[in-house]
């Protein structure tokens, strides 16, 4: 039964993978991932190796391609258009020409490991053994192995080609194939397989290096085989032709004239031809010639001489028996050799020249030929050839690997008939005209060798004339030979007589007493030859039940070393011993078979009681055991009594199947291995959560206690007997404090490492029970006969069992990384330890973390929480299907979940408050002390988060309230800064401003729009802030600087009295004038810091740069500063006075006319005008005025200049 089931089981991976293999239905990596899986199941790492159906494996090789007597009533596949794994190898690519799909590589190897890698279970192997795969594959007809595409494979093996397994396949094929009975041979050749010439080169150049020498002249035999049947498969159909070629030919013989005689000499050709391939003495080949042995020429003069000899045969000659017949025969034979040896060295065909030697190519065949061969590959390899001269060289490297492989043979190492067998030399018997040709001619054009056939010619007339005259001359000769003859058979018949009859009956007689005497002497031999007899028949009985009496300690072996597979392999061998066998022998190894089989039931329920086992190893093992208990083992009512006695303890083990763990008692016996498995593993994590929760509340009383966080890890790696006494906790120091923050940090990441490890642990075993409890739901009468009763399911093991200490482990995370819940969030942290501390304690337990604990901690719980959402799917196709009112209650990793989530987000809160806050107070104090404006760092802090948040919805609001707030503290930064400095710290604040809007708030807004919707929003409020703090600070210079240049445009000088009219202060002719001096320079200098602090920036508000604005000021502030001290002084100016002012103005407007505004020189204009008429005369129209102006420019030019572009 359970190599039945272990059948059923291939055959159900056969059909899971036959339609995974459709690629217009799965994408690749399905394709792939389920090729893999069924090579790790039919390689045995699982367990043991398992065993096929014979149906299956001709289905799993062709799919729906299989003949319908093989499906037969097979529900799963019959009615499905699926393809096997033939198919699957050779599927082509849709987006790529004369290409497969990558998937066709993996399922060529896959179906190379099968047929040639695989080993059945129980089979040695060996070179020429077929496993039931290649059997099954080798008899397949010849059109199914099209499906493999085994051309693009050794063509294409750059994209999902597999060459070597391609090649590999085609060696097991040509060497192994049978007709569909299985038994006939039906030998291929590589021409069968591949169609394109490129392909074939490929794979003789793989065979060349990687195929062993027997199985290339396999390949080569079994090629000409396949020759020789097609040719006789045709021979019908040409002898038809010839038969109705020869009735022709009576209509004529009675044609006249050079066409009618053409004619009747190539039929008679034709014919000769045929007579020699039916004989024997020609090969028959078909197709076109394209070389010399396949041309009608090479055919007809192989018919010639193969009559020539028959001829020779029919009429024969004898050798003579007298001395001087004999001598004179010597004479004439050491004639002909010498005759021979002269014309040896020439070309028969007098197509080479005098120097060619035919004896050094008699001697040196093997090495002519391969050069040959070598000069044929370069050339092809070249590439110099093309078209119908490429398929020549190629032609002739067939020819030459034919003959090499073939008539000479592949290590020759000798030269000549001893080394290859057959001669170049036309007077050896084994002379080979094919070999002659290649060797000699192969570069002769045909018209070269039509021309040399007349010197071969012979004339067989002239040869039965000297026939018939040895005869004549030895008539005699032959007459006595036939006397002789005559009379040695009479003398042989007179002497059989009755002479011969006596000497035979003494002989009788003689053997019979030698009989009787051997019998005498040799008896003692006999009998302990008997004896030996009787020991070498009981030591054959031993060997036949050899593996039945080495059942015991091969199981013992077994299950020591962990191989539970083959112990239970070995004990199924000792099963079909008989209850009722009178052997006392096998009824003891029965016995021990049974004890071992107990041995390991109990270690395998050992290994699902240990938590350290691996998933892999606990699913193996509940294999195994349910594999054993299939078997009826045998209860042992003593076995209690050896396991309380054993030396050896199963760890946690009570009784005979019973387990303690954490209190927890699980009788493994009373459930299916696998639900057994799951309770114990379910009561290892309700333990191990039960000390995780523990151990944090110890280790936070014993740091509140006095004893430092580092000093408990010390004791945890060493323990000594006498610990030293813990420190007095004292008020002032704090370090407690962190310690336990520190501890509450650990705690959640070790509670966030056991739900991460064991959560998935125990859904793997869940879902392992699950899949059992479908399979015995599925054989009712087999679970009762087991005497399997158990009314749990996985589903409730996992609600009763799992899913409390799953709630309480997620609390416990909550409770360690949050400490308590937001206020108005609505979200309930339990206390999971520490609710009997003391109050300063529990009111640090239930503080919120620092940002650098609280950044480590919300990683771990998005881990945690990833988890619970990957097992919740999990958990509910673990529902039954009858639980339909169960289906719509939450699930309890569901209210596990929305409690991390909630977690999660609240720290992740927590995080963005913490960086903001900490990013706000950095740019403050920045500000304040250098008074730069640190964006940067928000920019930083903004990328910081956008990476590391896991839920940036929901921390929208806290993210535009922290950048509104960074920006307000640096504003405020700025602020403070500036207060107490002057125009250049109002500056710089300025060109921070500036800087920001321009160039680093773009990026902001956009590290802000990946965290949250409402980017516009902030970016409106930011902006808001930044500019009111710039317009602040410039107004501020602005006014600054008109206050400043007010000073310099007083015109002190025009109230100095002077008592000479010719003073040097009327005088046109003085220097610049001061005051424009100062204002000028004023103006030239407020260009040079605003240059130096803001550059060529625009600002935002008004679109025009800062240093236009602020010359724009200055210069309106130096012509209003001007006119407003000539008006107040217009009545006490002289005529002198006035026309030099107004000079001066004039000069002023041309200087600062580009940064005034309408206004202002309109007032400079009326100014002037006011001079002007006060002076009397045209201004700068007149002479003398244009000679000031020119002046003033002559001297100012300096100014002119800075001021300028």
């Amino acid at each position: 039964m359970a190599e039945e089931d272990v059948a059923e089981k291939a055959s159900q991976e056969i059909k899971a993978l036959l339609r995974r293999l459709d690629p217009e239905k799965t994408s690749h990596k399905d394709r792939i991932r389920r090729l893999t899986k069924f090579k790790n199941f039919v390689s045995g790492e699982a367990g043991e190796v398992p065993e096929f159906y014979d149906d299956d494996i001709p289905l799993l090789l062709l799919g729906s391609a299989v003949p319908a007597a093989l499906l037969g009533d097979d529900t799963d596949i019959l009615g499905e258009n699926v393809i096997g794994l033939l198919q699957a190898a050779g599927s082509p690519s849709v987006e790529h020409d004369q290409t497969l799909k990558r998937s066709a590589r993996h399922a060529m190897s896959l179906l190379k490991y099968l047929l040639c890698d695989f080993v059945e279970d129980g089979d040695e192997g060996g070179e020429n053994s077929l496993n039931l795969f290649a059997q099954c594959f080798c008899s397949l007809p010849l059109d199914r192995y099209q499906f493999m595409s085994l051309d693009l494979h050794l063509v294409g093996d750059e994209r999902g080609g597999a060459k070597d397994d391609a090649c590999a396949i085609m060696v097991l094929l040509l060497c192994n194939h049978v007709q569909e009975d299985g038994e006939t041979p039906s030998p291929l050749s590589k021409e069968d397989l591949l169609m394109d010439p490129s392909a074939i080169e490929a794979f003789e150049i793989w065979c060349a290096s990687n195929v062993s020498k027997d199985q290339r002249k396999k390949i080569k035999k079994n090629a000409e085989k396949r020759t020789e049947a097609l040719a006789d498969v045709d021979d019908e159909l040409e002898n038809e032709y010839v038969e109705s070629d020869g009735e022709e030919s009576d209509f004529d013989e009675d044609d006249d004239g050079a066409f009618a005689e053409m004619k009747r000499k190539r039929k008679a050709d034709k014919k000769a031809v045929m007579d020699a391939v039916h004989s024997g003495d020609m090969s028959k080949r078909r197709g076109p010639a394209l070389r010399w042995e396949d041309s009608q020429l090479y055919k007809e003069q192989q018919a010639r001489i193969a009559a020539h000899q028959k001829m020779q045969e029919q009429e024969g000659g004898g050798f003579h028996d007298t001395v001087t017949d004999n001598l004179r025969l010597a004479q004439e034979m050491a004639e002909r050799e010498e005759e021979k040896s002269k014309i040896l060295r020439k070309d028969p065909l007098g197509l080479q020249g005098a120097d060619f030697d035919l004896r050094t190519i008699e001697k040196e065949q093997v090495d002519h030929l391969e050069q040959g061969l070598l000069e044929l590959q370069e050339e092809i390899r070249k590439g110099d050839v093309g078209g119908e001269d490429s398929n020549v060289l190629r032609s002739k490297k067939e020819s030459l690997e034919f003959i090499l492989d073939g008539i000479v043979g592949v290590g020759g190492t000798s030269g000549g008939i001893s080394g290859t067998g057959h001669s170049v030399l036309p007077t050896e018997a084994q002379f080979d005209p094919i070999l002659f040709l290649t060797l000699v001619h192969r570069n002769a054009s045909y018209d070269e060798l039509l021309g040399s056939m007349n010197r071969l010619s012979t004339d067989i007339h002239n040869q039965n004339v000297q026939l018939q005259s040895m005869v004549r001359e030895n008539f005699a000769l032959f007459l006595r030979c036939a006397d002789g003859i005559d009379t040695f058979n009479e003398t042989t018949l007179s002497q059989a007589g009755p002479g011969l009859v006596d000497r035979l009956n003494r002989q009788d007689a003689l053997a019979e007493s030698c009989a009787h005497q051997a019998k005498k002497s040799f008896k003692p031999l006999l009998d302990n030859a008997n004896e030996v007899r009787k020991v070498q028949s009981a030591l054959a009985v031993l060997q036949r039940v050899a593996p039945m009496l080495q059942a015991p300690y091969l199981m013992r072996q077994h299950v020591e070393n962990g191989r539970f597979s083959s112990a239970l392999k070995a004990y199924r061998r000792v099963l079909v011993i008989d209850e009722h066998c009178n052997i006392e022998l096998l009824n003891h190894v029965k016995d021990q078979a049974a004890e071992c089989a107990r041995e390991a039931r109990r270690e395998l329920e050992g290994r699902l009681a240990q938590d350290k086992t691996s998933v892999q190893a606990l699913i193996d093992a509940i294999r195994d055991l349910g594999e054993l208990l299939e078997l009826d083992i045998p209860h042992d009512p003593k076995e209690s009594d050896k396991v309380a006695n054993a030396r050896y303890k199963v760890p946690n083990m009570k009784s005979v199947g019973v387990f303690s763990i954490g209190g927890i008692l699980v009788n493994i016996r009373d459930h299916p291995p696998a639900l057994a498995c799951m309770l114990l593993q379910a009561a290892h994590f309700t333990h191990l959560v039960t000390t995780t929760i523990e151990e944090a509340d110890n280790t936070t009383i014993r740091i509140f206690e006095g004893e430092s966080l580092s000093s408990q890890k010390l004791d945890g790696e060493k323990k000594e007997d006498k610990p030293e006494p813990a420190p007095k906790k004292t008020t002032s120091n704090n370090q407690w404090k962190y310690d336990v923050l520190e501890a509450r940090s650990i705690a959640t990441i070790k509670a966030v490492e056991v739900i991460s490890l064991w959560l998935p642990r125990l859904l793997q075993v869940a879902r392992a029970a699950h899949e059992d409890e479908k399979r015995r739901a599925a054989r009712v009468a087999k679970r009762n006969a087991t005497g399997v009763a158990s009314t749990l399911s996985p589903f409730e093991v996992l609600i009763t069992n799992v899913a409390p200490s799953i709630s309480r482990v997620v609390e416990h995370a909550a409770f360690c990384g949050l400490g308590s819940a937001p206020r108005g969030s609505g979200m309930e942290i339990k206390m999971t330890f520490g609710k009997r501390s003391p109050e300063k304690l529990r009111a640090l337990l239930k503080s919120p973390l620092p940002p650098s604990q609280s950044s480590r901690v919300g990683k771990e719980l998005a881990d945690m929480v990833k988890v619970l959402g990957d097992s919740s799917g999990i958990v509910n196709e673990l529902r039954p299907e009858d639980a339909a009112g169960a289906s719509q209650k939450v699930s309890p990793l569901d209210v596990c979940k929305t409690l991390g989530d909630q977690s999660v987000m609240t720290i992740e809160r927590r995080r963005c408050i913490y960086a903001f806050d900490i990013c706000a107070r950095g740019c403050s104090s920045r500000a304040t002390g250098s008074g730069k404006f640190d964006a940067d760092a928000l920019l930083t802090c903004l990328k910081t988060l956008s990476e590391e948040l896991t839920r940036p919805d929901q921390c929208a609001s806290e993210v535009e309230k922290g950048c509104e707030l960074v920006i307000r503290k640096c504003c405020d930064g700025l602020a403070s800064y500036v207060r107490d400095r002057g125009d250049a710290a109002r500056l710089s604040a300025v060109a921070e401003c500036a800087d920001v809007l321009l160039n680093r708030m773009a990026d902001v807004v956009r590290e802000v729009g990946n965290l949250t919707n409402n980017a516009e929003t902030v970016e409106e409020v930011m902006m808001e802030d930044i500019m009111g703090l710039e317009g602040a600070m410039f107004d501020d210079f602005l006014g600054s600087l008109r206050f400043n240049v007010t000073s310099c445009c007083r015109m002190g000088w025009l109230d100095v009295k002077s008592e000479s009219k010719a003073a040097a202060n009327d005088s046109p002719s003085m220097g610049f004038p001061p005051y424009l001096s100062a204002s000028l320079l004023a103006i030239v200098r407020c260009r040079a810091q605003v240059e130096q602090a803001l550059g060529d920036k625009v600002r935002r508000s008004e679109g025009a740069a800062y240093q236009h604005i602020a010359m724009a000021t200055v210069a309106e502030a130096v012509a209003e500063g001007i006119c407003e001290e000539i008006v107040q002084r217009k009545t006490k100016l002289r005529v002198r006075q006035a026309d030099r002012l107004a000079n001066e103005l004039q000069f002023l407007l041309n200087t600062l006319k580009r940064y005034l505004k309408r206004e202002t020189v309109k007032l400079v204009d009326t100014t002037r005008a006011m001079l002007v008429g006060k002076s009397g005369q045209n201004g700068a129209s007149a002479p003398e005025g244009l000679a000031s102006l020119e002046e003033l420019e002559r001297l100012g030019r300096v100014y002119v200049l800075c001021l300028g572009e």
